[in-house]
């Protein structure tokens, strides 16, 4: 595949931060002195993004996933030319990333996540909207055509004259999002859109952008996230992020079949706390009880056991659990999801 095909190519992106000490009450002598010795000694510096390399093809949904401090923000405001790199290099859309970087801006929106970039909050939802667009050299009957589709398809048309800090947290993103429908650049960078947000603003959102940016407008989207599920249903290829580096990157089903084939043990329970897993675990050797609480009220949670060999023993931890008074709603093997993915590959990384 030749260079034409890529709308980003990166090789051994680098960036680190120096190394903040911990605030302390000092006096004023000891505050100077600390002052003179960070001038003198160049303070420690922690890597942030080691050496990623990869490449996201012209119209994919690519996503990255990691846990938070994984780099994410960080190597995406690299692609946006909001950050330099201290080493490495690379192309977004055909321009070179350290030397073309106006252009590259140009060809780049960002749909702000965690409030690092957004709206004016001088104007109106829908004078955001005209403002962009007339920054992006659309005409003015361009611009409301495109600023009215995009508020009533994200139903946020009620919000559209009054100012951001009226809306909710689902509704800045919904206007962060208009924003890159309007710009209609060749590339969206979206930084975890759906942070935070209830389960109906989020799939609003998510079914804007893969099927209004992605499929309609033949973007090329590269969105970070957390929610592993998330990545799993929408992007093409993800890459898997962990303290800077990157770990693998495929799509979802090649990484499953390669990282989790094997199916999984689930447990539905009710009335389990941590401290009775802390005991399962010891008392039938468990190498480890992954938990995921749906109902912590009630201690209605699906559990996980993992054997640090291959013989399971689904009855022992059964009869254990209820032993602990714990009833067992549930037995049954479980297709494995990207959470398995990246939870595998980071304990081999933690190995």
């Amino acid at each position: 595949m030749g260079m034409a095909a890529f709308e980003v190519c990166v090789y051994n992106l680098t960036k680190t931060f120096p190394v903040t000490p911990a605030s302390e009450d000092l006096s004023f002598t000891k505050a100077v002195a600390e002052a003179v010795k960070r001038t003198l000694r160049p303070p420690e510096r922690k890597t942030v993004v080691d050496g990623i390399s990869l490449s996201v093809e012209r119209g994919e949904f690519f996503g990255i996933i990691g846990s938070n401090g994984a780099g994410k923000t960080t190597f995406l405001k690299m692609l946006a030319c909001l950050l330099y790199p201290d080493a490495g290099g690379g192309f977004v859309h055909g321009y070179d990333l350290l030397r073309q970087r106006t252009d590259v801006r140009r060809s780049v929106v960002v749909a702000r996540a965690g409030g690092w970039l957004g709206t004016l909050s001088q104007l109106t939802g829908r004078e955001n909207l005209l403002f962009r667009a007339k920054m992006c050299g659309l005409s003015r009957r361009q611009a409301r055509e495109r600023a009215d589709y995009v508020l009533a398809r994200l139903g946020i048309e009620h919000k559209a004259n009054e100012y951001s800090w009226n809306w909710s947290a689902g509704e800045q993103q919904k206007f962060s999002l208009a924003m890159t429908f309007v710009a209609r650049t060749p590339i969206v960078i979206l930084d975890e859109p759906t942070s935070h947000l209830d389960p109906h603003a989020a799939r609003t959102i998510r079914e804007f952008i893969k099927e209004e940016l992605n499929e309609r407008n033949g973007q090329t989207v590269i969105m970070s996230t957390h929610y592993l599920e998330e990545a799993d249903i929408l992007c093409d290829r993800v890459a898997i992020l962990h303290e800077g580096r990157l770990l693998a990157c495929d799509a979802p089903f090649a990484l499953r079949r390669k990282y989790a084939s094997e199916p999984i043990l689930e447990m539905r329970v009710s009335g389990y706390t941590p401290e009775i897993g802390r005991r399962v675990q010891e008392r039938c050797g468990l190498a480890e009880l992954l938990e995921q609480f749906e109902d912590v009220t009630t201690g209605q949670a699906r559990l996980r056991p993992r054997w640090p060999d291959s013989v399971n023993d689904p009855n022992t931890v059964q009869r254990v659990l209820e032993a602990e008074g714990v009833p067992v709603t549930s037995v049954r093997w479980v297709e494995p999801s990207m959470e398995d993915v990246y939870f595998n590959l980071t304990r081999e990384k933690l190995r």
